[in-house]
């Protein structure tokens, strides 16, 4: 028997769980004795092949009203558990840390979780389940109702017995003359009684795109780029939808398809397709916080001082902040898939704050950028371009 449960749908309180799936026996273990003890509960389980999966956790996660996390370093590294903690985050929903491992968190995952209630770490999916219950965390409105609890094949089965005995019914009465079907009933006219009007009934809207946060944009640059990403070019952008995006390029005041069309004269002078292009005008990153997917980022020739949101983007793998007015890259460190980076005619002095970064392989600079400071135990390549 499958060691799955149908997940809780309905309007209802309910708690979000959130965990690594790489994990997935110990903590279905731990939430199927909840289950089993009637609490509401939702798990990505309960996903439809073929659905939209951003959308239908976004969601889940607007609809419940606490969350339960399963930290572990695997949850840490987990993409999707980052992007739900945060989004639980921004929406101030209670959050319960279940400790499934002795797990240093780091000063992201530190500051999501500030304040937040956290159990210790315990061996067994029933000792974890008892704490949960024992902590205060759930209510008892979490629990099902016990018309809730009525299974469909229990109502299939009061509904073949009351059909049983309304035919019983039926045929005793024809058999004692007290019900005749062919006999045309009696007809008693009747002066029709005026009825009033009824009152109309008001609509009242509820969700709608409220729930899938739509999007506001910063500046033109990065909505005709988001855009352009999505296939989209009028219709409303929801924050869920900025996680299909893999590549973005913003170069100057123009979008871009790869990272090939952009080059630099010898006096930092930026082009794209050989033709010169000015300062663009992105300021604000706050956006791309929501396209946890992003592999490729290009932010070139931007005004950009603070790059603090890029933090937290695991999945990101090359970006160029070249001919941007960034001067400090500290925020860097929170990129751990990051291999490739350029840097050519920034501001940008001291290379060290890059040292932790284990995939790291090349970090390009330009002349006018000498001299730097990094250490010669770095892990990456620093390439001299013009």
């Amino acid at each position: 028997m499958s060691r799955f449960f149908r997940p809780y749908e309905g309007t209802r309180p309910y708690l979000f769980i959130s965990y690594a799936h790489l994990q997935s026996v110990e903590v279905v273990e731990t939430i199927r004795i909840l289950h089993e003890k009637g609490y509401r509960l939702w798990y990505d389980e309960g996903i439809p092949a073929g659905s939209d999966w951003p959308a239908n956790i976004a969601q889940h996660m607007e609809g419940c009203e606490r969350v339960v996390f399963f930290l572990s370093a695997r949850s840490m590294e987990s993409p999707n558990c980052f992007s739900e903690m945060r989004t639980a985050f921004r929406q101030n929903k209670p959050v319960l840390v279940v400790d499934l491992e002795d797990a240093e968190k780091n000063e992201t995952w530190r500051e999501l979780l500030d304040g937040k209630q956290e159990l210790p770490l315990m061996q067994g999916a029933e000792e974890r389940a008892d704490a949960i219950l024992r902590s205060g965390f759930v209510p008892r409105r979490y629990h099902h109702s016990w018309t809730e609890k009525i299974s469909w094949r229990a109502l299939g089965l009061v509904a073949s017995l009351l059909f049983f005995f309304a035919a019983a019914g039926a045929l005793s009465a024809l058999a004692s003359g007290r019900w005749n079907p062919v006999q045309p009933p009696e007809v008693v006219l009747e002066t029709p009684v005026p009825t009033a009007e009824p009152t109309p009934v008001p609509t009242v809207s509820v969700g709608g795109a409220e729930r899938f946060f739509a999007v506001s944009f910063p500046d033109s640059l990065q909505e005709r780029a988001i855009r352009r990403a999505l296939g989209n070019t009028k219709d409303e952008v929801y924050r869920w939808q900025l996680a299909e995006i893999g590549e973005l390029y913003l170069c100057g005041g123009v979008v871009t398809d790869s990272f090939e069309a952009v080059s630099f004269d010898a006096d930092g002078s930026c082009r794209v397709n050989g033709a010169p292009v000015k300062l663009g005008p992105v300021t604000d990153l706050s956006l791309l916080e929501n396209a946890l997917q992003l592999e490729k980022l290009g932010l070139i020739c931007q005004p950009l001082k603070d790059i603090s949101a890029l933090s937290g983007h695991l999945l990101l793998r090359e970006l160029s902040l070249a001919g941007s007015t960034v001067d400090d890259i500290g925020s860097l460190q929170e990129l751990p898939s990051l291999e490739t980076l350029h840097l050519e005619h920034t501001a940008v002095k001291d290379l060290r704050p890059l040292e932790g970064l284990g995939n790291l392989k090349t970090v390009t600079v330009s002349r006018d950028m000498l001299p730097l400071q990094w250490s010669d135990t770095a892990p990456f390549t620093v390439v001299l371009v013009k």
